[in-house]
């Protein structure tokens, strides 16, 4: 799966994984790096956004939403590079700062509409998606068939 470069940009990358770095605190690197193949898949965030839409755990994702993980090996192994480039920007700006093994905000970055539709949906689903990511990452990892 190719990341077309005006949907998935630096921009919404590192936006993305600020919202959801600031609703989890702190994460891992390998957990940072579930980030974008979540953002990446328009139902997932779609599913996550709703405002109706509560989250358990991640096995009852799975189970509810298998369909949503068919490629996501793919999609984690096409998100690396844009996940460390992100990561450095948020990091040269100040909004990020790397402690021990992963990151937390340093600075907020302030949402605004102008930034569009998707980094809409993606600021709310930000809180359901640190709760994906914030689990046991080798979990995350196994069932999401994520091949290291």
């Amino acid at each position: 799966m190719k990341f077309s470069s005006y949907y998935n940009n630096l921009g919404i990358n590192a936006f993305a994984i600020y919202a959801v770095l600031k609703h989890a605190g702190f994460l891992t690197l390998p957990k940072i790096a579930l980030i974008l193949p979540v953002v990446a898949h328009r139902e997932m965030v779609k599913k996550l956004s709703n405002r109706g839409f509560r989250f358990l755990s991640f096995e009852q994702y799975l189970i509810d939403n298998i369909e949503h993980f068919y490629n996501f090996n793919e999609r984690y192994f096409s998100s690396l590079t844009p996940t460390v480039n992100a990561l450095q920007l948020l990091c040269e700006i100040g909004v990020v700062q790397l402690k021990d093994d992963g990151a937390v905000v340093a600075s907020a970055l302030p949402f605004d509409a102008s930034l569009g539709k998707r980094a809409e949906r993606v600021e709310r689903a930000s809180a359901n998606i640190a709760a994906l990511v914030s689990g046991n990452a080798e979990i995350f990892y196994l069932n999401a068939r994520i091949k290291l």
